[in-house]
């Protein structure tokens, strides 16, 4: 892959190389298998190192507070950023990720001069209110309702499995605006503030013992027709433009290499009859049909960006990455769990179970969420 890469290209790689040996915290490297969670605060601190290097969304421009990185430099930085182990900021994928892209490309002059300078400066944090009760993945079955009330939607109804809603200050959500038409009509897209009156965040705990999603209940919230994005019942045109973008982001695929790294450095490590797993052959075969399989995800993302030249939107080929990345990825962590042996029983750090071991249990638990979510 290497090879691949010019001159220039190569000395941009060694150079965020370099930045990211000298700046990722001790305390927070090495904490993303499945997703993990990071605490609050450390992603909170962590992110304004980013933004202050112009790293929390590099590919803006740099009077909007990016690095102006062009697409070759933005998947070199992703990419060396997730094969070290560096963890993700799940504030900027939903924010800088999705909501920002979208504004720019659908929202007023006035929105964008509203919102776009508070998500650079991470002086906000935002939610996605997309997923609904009994609704599963089929977003254009929601139910709650926004109802046009002079200059403000009055909205009703619930969102579910919102990721950080309960340290988020704002949402950004989808509502019926009109029950008529097929039901991917009548959709509007909203921005709304979770402070206004009539809202209730519930957070539900997991498996891992921390609630990374919540219920959100709306009654009666006025939200100003100023914040709606796009036209009123056009929304399914916006969210459909959204998901491209958190595709493209969703799935790191520097993740995946990293994740056969940290196999392999276990498997040489925890002993198999006597000897390091990595020297039995059926674990060893295992093992490198998964590397196959993720490098083969990073060319498909390699062909995806190359799309980029000819058209800017990546169109359908990012469903590749959410659905065979999920799985390629499930295939991975079950293999780290298969290297660690018993200590996949672990759950907590202590002197016997270092990090690494943590990471690989609760990694393994969260990512059986990735083929669903």
């Amino acid at each position: 892959m290497k090879a691949s890469y010019s001159q220039k290209d190569e000395t941009f790689r060694s150079e965020i190389i370099q930045w990211l040996k000298e700046n990722v915290p001790s305390e927070i490297m090495h904490k993303t298998l499945g997703w993990t969670t990071l605490d609050i605060d450390l992603e909170l601190k962590w992110a304004k190192t980013l933004r202050d290097k112009g790293l929390l969304a590099p590919e803006f421009p740099k009077d909007m507070g990016g690095s102006d990185f062009n697409e070759a430099e933005l998947f070199i930085f992703n990419y060396e950023y997730s094969r070290m182990g560096a963890p993700r900021v799940k504030s900027k994928i939903s924010t800088m990720g999705m909501l920002a892209p979208l504004l720019i490309q659908f929202g007023t002059e006035e929105q964008k001069k509203k919102f776009i300078p508070d998500m650079l400066a991470s002086r906000y944090l935002w939610a996605q209110g997309f997923s609904e009760p009994n609704s599963g993945s089929d977003l254009a079955s929601l139910k709650t309702k926004a109802v046009l009330d002079g200059d403000a939607f009055v909205v009703n109804g619930q969102k579910i499995w919102t990721s950080m809603a309960d340290h988020a200050d704002w949402i950004f959500l989808l509502v019926r605006t009109d029950s008529s038409g097929k039901k991917q009509q009548g959709i509007s897209f909203l921005l709304v503030d979770l402070k206004s009156p009539g809202i209730t965040i519930r957070p539900i705990e997991a498996l891992t013992d921390y609630a990374p999603f919540c219920e959100v209940f709306f009654e009666d919230v006025r939200v100003p027709k100023a914040h709606l994005i796009g036209e009123i019942n056009k929304g399914w045109t916006l969210a459909k433009a959204l998901m491209e973008y958190e595709r493209i982001n969703v799935f790191p695929v520097g993740e995946l290499i990293y994740a056969v790294d940290t196999v392999r450095k276990n498997a040489e490590k925890y002993m198999y009859r006597g000897k390091p797993l990595i020297k039995d052959e059926s674990f060893r075969k295992k093992l490198a049909n998964a590397e196959v399989e993720a490098k083969s995800l990073l060319y498909t993302f390699f062909r995806i960006l190359s799309s980029y030249a000819v058209d800017s939107s990546p169109g359908d080929a990012v469903n590749i990455l959410k659905v065979c990345g999920g799985e390629i990825y499930q295939k991975i962590l079950d293999l780290n769990m298969e290297a660690i042996g018993p200590y996949g029983q672990s759950w907590y750090n202590n002197e016997e179970c270092d990090n690494n071991i943590h990471q690989a249990t609760t990694g393994w638990i969260n990512a059986r969420t990735m083929t669903i979510g």
